[in-house]
């Protein structure tokens, strides 16, 4: 059976979703004593400065004007909302005022009515049906998997002096989602798929402020360019499918199986569209994680040292058999002596320096580093009315930047979450690197999970050192270019 499938490039917006406001104009604002910014007069200025660095200038908007600022962007207005009072009330407690905003519109020119984009009625329902393979229960079976593909991965690495880690890890993060989630080896579909989406991510991000879509179907290069990364991923995701429909293989426990199984109450284009937000979601923001987890521990001997000691004391390795998903995830005391006497803390206080690593790190380098929504209705937000057809931005990368939770926000120090108390001690929307509320990520124990395995493993036997890459924030917030590093075997 062969599926022929719609493109979601030139798909319109699904008639089922509730309809998007008209924006508020500048020229129809008469401004908000509790909404400051910059004059609207520039905003054709101030639209300029938000594409060339996003995360950059929402910083900037935060520091200069507080938690809860406006701003105009193609003449639209924009309202920054950076509190974690905002962002609780925004993702959870008042979700069903908003809907997903620039940015998931063009998203859905890659991803079509996936998970990460598509809207209620059909989110709920896609949600509940995608949630039993995500289920604890299924997670040893994953690592078990995982280990494997770690082991074979990084075992090439021995014969090589230099690795270029961001393909690396992109190319290691495919092959997991492929195998666990789809049931398939993926090694011949990595370069199609990280060539185009490295046009699309690109696309999604620098094509996002309203009225740029009238280009869509332009004979320009750059919007061209989009449409045919689009479509060749969306070529790859339908091969994918029609791989495993064609085999004998009538696994029905895997995510794509499940899906599969349910053709009388899913679309074969809605699953397609499923498979095209899992090879984004579940393997791009993975491996961006990992990039830069490496990356900051190459600047922090200290920091790896702490990680190198976890390793080698860890039962399952020195053992050498797979983990369980509960030894993933526990605490356990931190193996620096120095870090003890640092924190003063005693040790069933401690959590594993893996666990600190990411959560520092995904502080930092959030995977999504926006949220965008537009709100449907007048609505009151952490104290501020918020008018309907205003566009909203969360941002993880400002909200994680918040001193007040966060000191010295801007650097890099895993010990903040040594303490377990810490995390606790943060408000809700604090800190939100999978998201909140019903569309937070499914995969969150998956990938955490994932990504604790190649920190030890990785620690376990090498050494990664490398100049500390720059940042280039797209639909995901990624490392720029290949970031090469030494490698060295421990």
């Amino acid at each position: 059976m062969t599926i022929q499938a719609n493109k979601p490039y030139s798909a319109p917006r699904p008639v089922e979703y509730a309809p998007i406001p008209d924006p508020i104009f500048r020229k129809s604002w008469f401004g908000d004593e509790n909404l400051p910014g910059p004059n609207p007069i520039l905003s054709d200025f101030i639209t300029a400065t938000f594409m060339v660095n996003t995360p950059k200038f929402l910083l900037k908007m935060q520091r200069r004007y507080g938690d809860h600022c406006s701003f105009f962007l193609s003449r639209r207005l924009f309202i920054g909302l950076f509190s974690p009072i905002g962002v609780h009330e925004v993702t959870v407690a008042q979700q069903h005022n908003f809907v997903k905003g620039v940015g998931f519109a063009r998203m859905r020119k890659v991803l079509g009515e996936g998970l990460l984009t598509n809207e209620e009625p059909i989110h709920l329902a896609h949600r509940r049906m995608m949630q039993p393979p995500f289920h604890h229960g299924n997670l040893d079976s994953y690592v078990a998997i995982m280990h494997n593909l770690i082991n074979e991965h990084t075992n090439n690495w021995r014969s090589k002096s230099s690795i270029d880690l961001a393909p690396e890890m992109m190319a290691l993060t495919l092959e997991i989602v492929s195998r666990c989630l789809f049931g398939l080896d993926s090694h011949q579909y990595t370069d199609a798929i990280a060539e185009s989406m490295e046009v699309a991510i690109d696309r999604i991000e620098r094509t996002m402020l309203p009225g740029l879509e009238r280009f869509d179907k332009s004979a320009i290069k750059y919007f061209k360019e989009f449409e045919i990364a689009s479509d060749r991923l969306v070529d790859i995701a339908e091969a994918i499918i029609n791989k495993r429909l064609e085999s004998k293989d009538n696994t029905d426990d895997d995510l794509l199986g499940i899906l599969l199984q349910m053709r009388d109450q899913i679309s074969v284009d809605h699953i397609r569209d499923e498979v095209l937000t899992l090879i984004l979601s579940g393997h791009e923001t993975t491996a961006n994680v990992m990039s830069w987890a490496f990356s900051y521990l190459s600047k922090n001997p200290k920091i790896r040292k702490d990680l190198e000691d976890e390793a080698d004391r860890a039962d399952w390795i020195k053992e050498n058999r797979t983990p369980t998903y509960q030894e993933l995830e526990q605490s356990s005391p931190i193996a620096s002596a120095v870090l003890q006497e640092t924190m003063r803390l005693a040790p069933p206080v401690w959590v594993a320096p893996r666990i600190a690593v990411l959560q520092e790190t995904m502080r930092l380098a959030p995977p999504v580093w926006v949220a965008p929504r537009i709100a449907t209705v007048d609505c009151v937000i952490d104290g501020v009315k918020i008018p309907k057809g205003a566009h909203v931005l969360l941002s993880q990368y400002v909200t994680h930047r918040n001193p007040r939770y966060f000191p010295n926000p801007e650097e890099w120090k895993p010990e903040r979450w040594h303490n377990l108390e810490f995390e606790k001690s943060l408000p809700r929307g604090a800190y939100f690197p999978f998201g909140g509320g019903s569309r937070k990520c499914l995969g969150e124990y998956f990938a955490l999970a994932e990504a604790r395995l190649i920190l030890l493993m990785v620690a376990k036997n090498f050494k990664l050192d490398g100049s500390f890459p720059k940042a280039q924030p797209r639909a995901t917030y990624r490392p720029k270019g290949t970031v090469k590093n030494k490698v060295t075997t421990r």
